[in-house]
């Protein structure tokens, strides 16, 4: 019979792992981000009705 606590103990590990790596990714690139001087952030905003282009 399968050992199921020792199933969902496994996998439970290896979630929690795969979302600390991703959430140390995020974090890399956001430092990365704040760091550098090289950017400009513009807001763009789109007209408050579409035309028939959008369409």
């Amino acid at each position: 019979m399968a050992d199921y606590k020792k199933m969902y103990d496994s996998l439970f590990n290896d979630v929690t792992d795969a979302i600390s790596l991703l959430q140390r990714a995020q974090q890399k690139t956001e430092e990365l981000f704040i760091s550098g001087d090289d950017g400009v952030i513009v807001e763009l905003k789109r007209d408050s009705e579409p035309d028939d282009n959008d369409k």
